[in-house]
């Protein structure tokens, strides 16, 4: 009788893989232990080499046949079956690896309280295992069961090694990030890391945990509280200076925190760069300064460090030593094709061509140098070193800025339009930037009419729709503007910027007050201690006519962002105030931040006033 092979169908792919999973949790999960080998009855000389000891699973028969059949339904598009198979198994067996296989089973099926409940039985079955505490805590998260987790993840940690328990509470802010009810979730941190927040277990890493879950809730008492524990327990904590930075926006005293613990000689790198990059950010270029040249002096290796002390050394106007600065990077170019260290070479492979990112940004800023030394044609080479495919939507709208004042303002809107579009979202980047070149040229109807043509080829995009409304306010068409910004509100009504827009725009036109209050204070809800939205609330104060009120806003949005516009603002309320020598060193300060402000030039010439 001659013997058949069987047919391949598609059923043998799933049946392999079955089969493979198989032996190996027969392999790792019901190994026998090893039995001493059979004492030899021969001389040791002439025995044959030793075999390994055949090591026996103990899966019994109805086991066995019982995961087969699990794996079979898993891989054939029952997971119900397989799950539920797999759950008794483990159930009998208390078995680990078959309980996080049932886990595993029912999160591919997207069936969170199938794999809710295997892991809870997981735990019951098997309290001291770490990974069952792991998956239920995450699935807990997924769920968003928040009355459960606290318990789940002090169990998790009491189940981590002593050694790496901090690292392990360092992480409960992240993992909890997803979560919608920061309330909740800073609580949830408190009541997990309870007992290491007391003695004899107290920790420094549990109060920085709680100070950032509260930061994150915005209670920035409770938030500098958790803060000033953990600095107690561990002044060099790296977390502690990264949550000192943080606080900096909301509570400026904490930056004593951070400055001393940059003093230790062990200071974080971390730290230090996050500090720069906060000072930066604050337009404190002039402190920012020395702790990049400490980062580079200590770190020179790292490219970001010099990167970014070129770019402060620019906006300080330091040409020379921002060059200096570059060189370090410039020096990539000397790898073939100045290429990504990793980038496969492969002919007409795009990767083969594609420039180190660090070296990219290097000429970029040289661009920049260049530029602000009158060498607008040296800054266009330099860019086109940095782009020479064009297609970077970034580089080339710099270029096309470049363009727009040599007066060449076709020439530039072609650049733009030329950058090839990968995906719908690059089209309005495109539609962007194009607006955003003709209103630097003070092209105003120009910039309206591709904003139009760009809300007509994407009428639910509110980015455009918002800067439309910005361009028809520009044109005076206030009706238009008020209709697009309630259009945006609509679209986006978590995003605070139409909310602010048409409050101020109201109350710097001095009509219907009472409405412009609900849309500023609804932008300031959703975003907290911003100082453009808290400058227009001082805005409208003051045109109420709460004067003390008006300063202690605008006062407060200069002391958190040194601005031109909000420094036109506070000065003109200085000035009607007779704080006339004030006025003007505000004024000075926000001229030398932008002399070209719209805002601020028009509130010089309209009280008549040279600072």
């Amino acid at each position: 009788m001659p013997v058949h092979t069987p047919a391949f169908t598609p059923a043998m792919p799933a049946l392999r893989t079955s089969l493979l999973a198989l032996a190996l949790l027969c392999h790792s999960a019901w190994a026998a232990p090893d039995k001493p080998a059979p004492r030899s009855a021969t001389p040791a000389a002439s025995a044959p080499a030793a075999k390994p000891p055949v090591r026996n699973s103990a899966m019994d028969a109805p086991l066995f046949y019982q995961v087969l059949i699990a794996e079979i339904q898993a891989n054939a598009g029952d997971p119900g079956s397989a799950y539920q198979l797999y759950l008794d198994a483990a159930r009998r067996h208390k078995n680990g690896q078959l309980f996080q296989r049932a886990v595993e089973v029912a999160l591919r099926a997207r069936a969170g309280e199938q794999a809710l409940t295997a892991a809870k039985a997981w735990r019951q079955a098997l309290p001291q295992s770490r990974p069952a505490a792991e998956f239920t805590s995450q699935i807990l998260i997924a769920l968003g069961r928040t009355n459960e987790l606290a318990a789940a993840m002090r169990s998790l940690i009491q189940l981590t090694p002593t050694l790496q328990q901090p690292q392990v509470i360092s992480t409960l802010p992240r993992n909890l990030s997803r979560l919608s009810d920061k309330q909740a979730a800073a609580r949830i941190i408190d009541e997990a890391t309870a007992p290491w927040r007391t003695r004899p277990l107290e920790q420094a890493e549990a109060w920085a945990a709680s100070s950032e879950g509260w930061l994150r809730a915005a209670n920035l008492d409770k938030a500098r509280e958790g803060l000033d524990r953990a600095i107690a327990l561990n002044p060099g904590l790296p977390v502690a200076g990264l949550l000192a930075i943080d606080l900096m926006k909301q509570s400026p005293a904490t930056e004593a925190i951070v400055r001393k613990q940059l003093q230790r000689p062990d200071a974080s790198p971390v730290v230090r760069l996050a500090y720069a990059r906060q000072l930066t950010l604050l337009q404190r270029y002039s402190e920012a300064e020395p702790q990049l040249e400490t980062l580079v002096r200590d770190q020179p290796d790292q490219m970001g460090h010099w990167l970014l002390l070129a770019a402060i050394r620019l906006e300080l106007k330091k040409l020379d030593q921002a060059e200096a600065a570059l060189q370090p990077v410039l020096a990539l170019a000397q790898r073939p094709q100045g290429r990504a260290p990793d980038a496969p070479v492969t002919d007409g492979n795009k990767a083969a061509t594609a420039l180190n990112p660090d070296l990219e940004q290097a000429y970029l800023l040289m661009a920049q140098a260049a530029d602000l030394r009158g060498k607008t044609q040296d800054a266009l080479d330099w860019m086109e070193k940095a782009d020479p495919r064009h297609e970077k939507l970034l580089t080339q709208s710099q270029r096309a800025r470049l363009l727009i004042r040599q007066g060449r303002i076709a020439e530039a809107r072609a650049i733009i339009r030329a950058i090839p579009e990968g995906e719908p979202r690059d089209a309005v980047l495109k539609f962007q930037a194009e607006a955003q070149i003709l209103r630097e040229a003070r092209q105003w109807q120009e910039a309206y009419d591709v904003l139009r043509e760009a809300t007509q080829r994407f009428p639910e995009e509110s980015d455009l729709l918002y800067d439309r409304a910005m361009m028809a306010e520009r044109l005076r068409r206030f009706d238009e503007m008020e209709r697009l910004l309630k259009t945006v509100m609509q679209l986006a009504p978590d995003s605070p910027n139409a909310y602010n827009a048409l409050g101020y725009t109201l109350a710097d036109r001095g009509v219907r007050l009472d409405e412009a209050r609900p849309l500023i204070e609804r932008a300031l809800a959703l975003r907290p201690g911003d100082p453009f939205i808290t400058d227009s609330l001082g805005w409208l104060e003051f045109r109420l006519g709460r004067i003390d009120e008006a300063l202690r806003l605008l006062n407060q949005a200069w002391t958190a962002r040194p601005d031109a516009e909000i420094a036109a603002h506070l000065g003109e309320v200085l000035w009607t105030q007779g704080q006339t020598e004030r006025a003007r060193d505000i004024w000075r300060q926000g001229l030398q931040l932008d002399r070209d402000n719209e805002t601020l030039q028009q509130v010089l010439q309209r009280l008549n006033v040279k600072p």
